[in-house]
């Protein structure tokens, strides 16, 4: 039986963005090449340490008690799930890298992601497969060559931390220093919906037809030109 693979952020953006090019890029291994600007990793790579030491509490309104995790509590920089079904019983697996991962004061455990953005309240719903993928990850936990992810219940919080830079408030002539507004935009768990999606999604993978190009797509109207022309 054929066991497919997803990246926990692919399941939202990739997916929702065209169903052609998630299409050719699962079944033919084919992408469109399309990456964030490098600057949003700079920014994520230079918050984390920042708050690593600190109390989540403190990072901003609406996040309960806990403390960062990472290699020095058994967790790995990649993890991975096993052993999960969709609705139709067709095998499939998780591999990811997540952003944040909390251990909460007294029981359980929380999922966060950075986002350098315009703040919205309901910004988590843009990232909820992707969310509770993890989260899947973690209650059905696997192992790669090199490690072997934990088993982390349960999980009770999740949601994105957002930071929308708001102005500059010093400079010399090497740095300029900005102020970011900071908002939590929570998200409530909805396991049957996240397996209806990947249902879907093996649906899709497994369709003998190619979806037809999407006229919100850049890519799939560039290349619908370019093999008209």
């Amino acid at each position: 039986m054929t066991e497919y693979n997803f990246s926990p952020s692919e399941l939202d953006y990739k997916a929702k963005k065209c169903r052609r090019c998630f299409y050719i890029h699962k079944k033919y291994k084919v992408s469109d090449g399309s990456r964030p600007p490098p600057v949003f990793s700079s920014l994520d790579s230079n918050q984390k340490p920042y708050y690593q030491s600190i109390n989540t509490k403190d990072w901003c309104e609406d996040l309960p008690d806990g403390t960062f995790m990472d290699k020095s509590d058994g967790l790995p920089p990649k993890i991975t799930s096993e052993g999960l079904l969709d609705d139709k019983k067709r095998k499939f697996k998780l591999n990811g890298v997540p952003d944040i991962v909390i251990k909460l004061k007294g029981e359980g455990f929380a999922i966060y992601d950075f986002k350098t953005t315009n703040i919205k309240p309901h910004k988590a719903e843009d990232y909820r497969y992707q969310l509770e993928a993890y989260a899947q990850i973690f209650a059905n936990p696997g192992s790669l060559k090199s490690s072997t992810t934990p088993k982390l219940l349960p999980i009770k919080h999740m949601g994105i931390i957002q930071f929308e830079p708001s102005e500059l408030i010093n400079h010399n002539k090497k740095e300029h220093n900005m102020k970011f507004k900071v908002s939590f935009s929570p998200l409530k768990r909805d396991e049957k919906d996240f397996y209806n999606h990947i249902t879907k999604l093996i649906d899709l993978i497994e369709s003998p037809k190619t979806p037809e190009y999407s006229d919100d797509c850049s890519a799939c109207q560039f290349t619908e030109i370019n093999s008209n022309l």
